[in-house]
């Protein structure tokens, strides 16, 4: 199993309708929380990178010096 900060494995036993990744991020008692469906993404392989690039695009702007974590999680959460 590929362990990734920030990202969860959902769906990995039976009986689970939704199967995919799990994005969350908190940051100043804020949190973002993003799905990534096997089945929208084309495979579990393909969820698994979408997520790490959100991921990673957003820690790359929370890090700057003054980010407004609820404007940016905002911004992420309207993106499709």
């Amino acid at each position: 199993m590929i362990r990734e900060k920030n990202i969860t494995r959902y769906g990995q036993e039976q009986g689970y309708v939704f199967k995919g990744w799990r994005l969350c991020i908190t940051r100043n008692g804020e949190r973002f929380v993003r799905y990534f469906s096997d089945l929208k993404s084309g495979g579990a392989e393909n969820g698994l990178q979408y997520a790490i690039a959100m991921r990673d695009e957003m820690l790359a702007e929370l890090a700057a010096e003054g980010a407004n974590c609820v404007e940016i999680f905002n911004r992420y959460r309207r993106r499709a």
